[in-house]
């Protein structure tokens, strides 16, 4: 009896139905048609891949193998075995079967690729390249070997020739949004940061799903300072995947980076919620808490961390500095010196150690560890500033003049750095401390602004309230500020504004400040705040871990003020009152005027009107 042929129409049928997403409906033809046509070796092959798309692995397994039984020398059969076995992991015998397509077929181009990819799970990374080459010597237009290829040259250091697969590619088919993307991980690895940008915006815009893409594009940012696109584009790639645990920990950095503390710690708790062995998630945790003043939680935090990673540098050098800050030195000493045995060519862990070293007052130690930060690193500007203190403490003020300028040419924001250079400077000239502000009320000038606050007046502009209301504004109950309630206002750089009513008013204050206390300054912030109804100042002074240092003495030469353009309502309950503490004294202020106090003196508000208070601040020193 003569075997049935099979029709071919029935066949492409099957195939455009599977090709169209339609694989149910074609696995239940292609059944029927082999209880007709049990010998037909393709029938076996397309249920095979059928089963395949729906994750029922073990049958399209059964498939492919009658398909060979049938045809001994069918390669797709062996191909698509290949391919079952690798999903489901059993690589020796995903490697055995694309061996023998090519023993049948060595032409075989999606052989070739699909070996490689083996040999890529077996990190044979070498071998792996081999066979991507040979599939695109037969096609070279074959994208996907040409993307699989870059991807192992990556793996091996080969960026720039990864670079040249990926281009290649792109030139094939330019919305080929993989490509783009390892394209983007290509250039990231190399530094260039801008061209990784430019590719991770393509392959978001072509693929709009694809949660990977965005959090890299997000990673990308973030290490450009650009954190407001960041934290959009990690946001973007948790809404596409919500359990996206390392999205949310770099979420919680980026977020902490604004100062945005409370938003920022909840994002790294939700990263740990999701997967709580996750050490990352647990030193950025660390690193928030210590910003927030929470010392004792953040070291249990980073010492969790460094009990899930022992070898992640990053916990011991955050441990090293919470350590630090709490004033057990020695413990920091041995963090820091855990963090370079993981990472000895890591600068800023050197330059901590050294700024640790001088507060445990071993001088020339930390002056080494200073020296070999800047060794590896010689433009890192924080090295140059713990030098420069080293040799202040040592007595060389011309050293520390030098090294201070250096990290000033490197990073002329370094508030701290600018501050040092004109008290040294000043120092150096004799122009020492003289806080001169004559004899007011028959009282000294230490004990009127040490007791009592100074008050002066300056009048109001009206454009410069226009001009402040017109300024992008932080909301700064979602940062780390005092201010809170209705309260928006600016960050500490008020006065690096070039705005003309800004500067004439940075000028007038200057001079306002000078001529009362006959004495230079240096303004340290400058910030305004707009209170709107409910709001206030929670109590707190001005005076930073770094004015308390004992060497420098900041702390009693530095001063507070406040500027009132409009003080608001004074007729509610709660009408603003300036509360000073220790000595205890309540201020109600008015337009224009101008409150002068030691920055170390506790301060607070509270104010329900129904009128913006708009006020100027600045932090002094007295040089």
């Amino acid at each position: 009896m003569d075997q049935k042929i099979l029709p071919d129409n029935q066949i492409k049928f099957a195939i455009e139905l599977y090709s169209n997403g339609k694989v149910q409906e074609a696995l239940n033809i292609v059944i029927e048609l082999i209880q007709d046509y049990p010998n037909e070796v393709k029938l076996h092959n397309i249920c095979g891949a059928c089963y395949a798309e729906i994750g029922k692995m073990d049958a399209a397994i059964n498939c492919y193998e009658n398909a060979i039984a049938l045809n001994p020398n069918y390669a797709e059969a062996y191909n698509n075995l290949g391919n079952a076995f690798k999903e489901l992991k059993i690589l020796d015998k995903a490697f055995k079967v694309y061996k023998k397509a090519l023993v049948i077929k060595p032409n075989f181009a999606q052989a070739h690729n699909n070996l490689g990819n083996t040999y890529k799970e077996l990190n044979q990374l070498d071998e792996a390249v081999k066979s991507y080459v040979a599939a695109l010597e037969i096609n070279p237009d074959y994208i996907e070997a040409f993307n699989n290829l870059g991807f192992v040259l990556h793996e091996l250091g080969n960026l720039d020739t990864a670079v040249s697969s990926y281009k290649k590619i792109l030139a094939i088919n330019p919305n080929f949004a993989e490509a783009h993307f390892n394209l983007g991980l290509t250039f990231q690895g190399l530094g260039q940061l801008d061209s990784s940008v430019r590719c991770y915006e393509k392959s978001v815009a072509i693929k709009q799903n694809n949660a990977e893409a965005f959090f890299s594009l997000g990673s990308v940012l973030q290490e450009l300072n650009e954190i407001d696109k960041a934290i959009y584009n990690y946001e973007r790639s948790i809404a596409i995947k919500p359990k996206f645990l390392e999205a949310h920990s770099n979420l919680g950095s980026a977020l902490s980076a604004l100062d945005r503390l409370e938003e920022a710690e909840a994002s790294c708790k939700k990263a740990i919620s999701i997967e709580p062995s996750y050490a990352e998630a647990h030193n950025n945790l660390a690193d928030i808490l210590k910003k927030l003043g929470r010392l004792e939680e953040a070291e249990i935090s980073c010492k969790v961390s460094i009990s899930l990673n022992s070898e992640y540098a990053g916990s011991h050098f955050n441990l090293g500095n919470i350590l630090k800050g709490l004033n057990r030195l020695s413990e920091a000493e041995k963090s820091y010196r855990n963090a370079i045995l993981l990472d000895p060519n890591d600068a800023e862990i050197h330059s901590n150690l050294g700024n640790t070293l001088k507060d445990l007052g071993r001088l020339k130690e930390a002056e080494e560890s200073c020296k070999i930060a800047i060794t590896l690193k010689p433009n890192y500007s924080g090295a140059y500033f713990n030098l420069g203190i080293i040799h202040y403490d040592n007595g060389d003020l011309d050293l520390a003049l030098e090294s201070l300028k250096i990290a000033n040419s490197i990073d002329p924001g370094l508030k701290t750095n600018r501050l040092l250079l004109a008290v040294i400077q000043a120092r150096k000239t004799q122009k020492y401390f003289n806080f001169n502000v004559g004899n007011i009320n028959g009282l000294s000038p230490d004990t009127l602004l040490i007791t009592y606050p100074l008050i002066l007046k300056r009048p109001v502009e009206s454009q410069l309230i226009d001009t402040l209301y017109d300024t992008k504004s932080l909301e700064l109950d979602k940062i780390k500020d005092p201010s809170y309630g209705k309260a928006r206002g600016s960050n500490y750089q008020l006065f690096e504004d070039s705005r003309p009513i800004i500067k004439n008013l940075e000028k007038d204050i200057i001079r306002i400040i000078v001529e009362a206390i006959n004495s230079d300054i240096y303004i340290d912030d400058s910030f305004y705040t707009i209170l709107s109804g409910k709001g206030g100042v929670s109590r707190h002074n001005h005076v930073s871990g770094f004015d308390k240092e004992s060497n420098f003495n900041l702390a009693n030469h530095k001063y507070s003020l406040v500027y009132y353009l409009s003080s608001g309502d004074q007729d509610c309950s709660n009408p603003g009152i300036l509360k000073l503490y220790e000595p205890s004294k309540d201020i109600l202020p008015y337009d224009g005027m101008i409150i002068i106090f030691p920055a170390d003196r506790d301060h607070s508000v509270i104010y329900n009107g129904n009128k913006d208070r708009v006020i100027v601040g600045i932090n002094f020193y007295s040089l």
